[in-house]
């Protein structure tokens, strides 16, 4: 239990209230009394019915859709929840938002085309946040969308000892880390750095007279590498499954045993979880707890209990305890490396 921060105060929204209770659990620091609900219109209204007035708040809020809240909902209700604490004379706000909103449209891909994630950026600074702590944007760009400090916390940094002892288990021989594209190339070098795992990456072919359509994935590297082996792959994210499946077929037809999956944000749309159950070559998939995976992992019908959630809790307290007790953030990072 950490020493209590008797000014700061936790504010959760209704995207993912256990990672708040958890964080409050660990950190000792209370949860506010809160009342997030719709009018008959879905019009959202908040009501914070403590006193918060020089508190440093902190907010839980991830971009994900929930039963009968999309991802849009939430958005809004985090800006009403900010404009909220300002209005309230609080002496700062953070935002924990592991999965930020609109990462994947980063950039201006064609004419007329809008750059969401920095809108969404223009909207939480507008609305008068502090500070931004994330996970593993999908474009680390999007840091420079802010003039506050943001933090992006990178989730194969947490994983080193966790893979070690639960899948390698003193058997490196026995696995290859494979980027499933180019795009996560980055990562999967750093996994294959701290596993000490040799590396493969596939990239797709695409015929470009046939509306981009992929005509096979090339593997990059010893083809005698992979037979045999578990692949263990890694992505930010993972919506309804298809490029995961995918990947994951090519690199058994590449002559792998099995593959594990790393996600940073297990988002799951339909029907992703049901290719997933339905894909025999997945062994496991590990997520992170950014997105509250409870609903996904249990063991009923049309839920998949391939999924193991990575709890971020304890990494996300430490952050806060370093913010509000003067210490360095960057140097929990180092640590983690």
């Amino acid at each position: 239990m950490y020493e209590k921060i008797e000014d700061a105060r936790i504010l959760s929204g209704n995207s993912h209230p256990r990672l708040a209770m958890n964080i409050s659990r660990l950190t000792g620091i209370p949860i506010i009394n809160c009342v997030c609900n719709h009018f008959a219109n879905k019009e959202i209204n908040v009501s914070i019915k403590d006193n918060i007035r020089n508190k440093d708040i902190i907010l839980i809020q991830t971009g994900c859709s929930i039963e009968n809240m999309s991802i849009n909902d939430l958005l809004m209700e985090t800006l009403i929840l900010i404009d909220a604490c300002k209005r309230s004379s609080t002496k700062s706000i953070t935002l924990i938002m592991p999965h930020y909103p609109y990462s994947r449209q980063d950039k201006k891909n064609e004419s007329r085309a809008p750059i969401s994630a920095k809108l969404v950026a223009n909207m939480l600074t507008t609305a008068g946040i502090d500070r931004l702590i994330v996970m593993d944007l999908h474009a680390s760009q999007i840091q420079g969308f802010f003039d506050i400090p943001v933090d992006n916390l990178y989730f194969v940094n947490l994983l080193t000892d966790h893979l070690n002892e639960t899948i390698i288990q003193g058997k490196p021989d026995d696995y290859i880390v494979i980027s499933p594209d180019e795009g996560a190339v980055k990562r999967n070098i750093k996994l294959s750095q701290q596993l000490q795992l040799p590396l493969g990456i596939m990239h797709k072919q695409r015929n470009y007279s046939k509306l981009n359509t992929v005509e096979k994935s090339v593997l990059i590297c010893d083809g005698e590498l992979v037979k045999g082996k578990t692949a263990i792959i890694c992505d930010d994210m993972c919506d309804t499954g298809g490029s995961l499946i995918s990947a994951v077929n090519s690199i058994i037809e590449h002559g792998a045993k099995d593959v594990i999956c790393i996600i940073t944000h297990g988002i799951f749309s339909d029907p992703a979880l049901d290719r997933i159950n339905k894909c025999p070559h997945i062994k496991k998939i590990i997520v992170s707890s950014s997105i509250d995976q409870l609903y996904n992992i249990q063991k009923d019908v049309n839920k998949c209990s391939k999924i193991e959630e990575y709890n971020i809790s304890p990494i996300i307290s430490e952050i806060i305890k370093r913010i509000y007790n003067g210490g360095s953030v960057s140097g929990l990072f180092d640590e983690m490396c």
